[in-house]
């Protein structure tokens, strides 16, 4: 939790949770280039709202994502482009 100063400027409220949540997604991909993204291209309206809450806004839901791949597992990838999955599968 050390240095994580986002949740200070956030509107809305960063649980514990939140915050060991977005310290694990940070240590595979850095999230404020696709926060920026989010607000520079005006997707979900994300332009309207601070960073700090276009990234707990992230966190929250990709963290639903990965919950709702580990609870159905078929349908998630039913839903999902799976191209890039299968190409790294070893040919058979």
């Amino acid at each position: 939790m050390k240095g994580f100063t986002d949740r200070y400027e956030s509107q809305l409220a960063w649980s514990e949770e939140d915050i060991d949540y977005a310290e694990k997604i940070e240590r595979i991909i850095n999230i404020d280039p696709i926060v920026e993204k989010l607000q520079s291209r005006c997707i979900c309206d994300c332009e309207m709202f601070d960073k700090s809450d276009v990234k707990l806004a992230f966190v929250r839901w990709f963290k639903e994502r990965v919950e709702h791949m580990e609870s159905d597992i078929s349908n998630a990838f039913n839903n999902l482009d799976d191209k890039a999955f299968r190409e790294n599968l070893p040919q058979i």
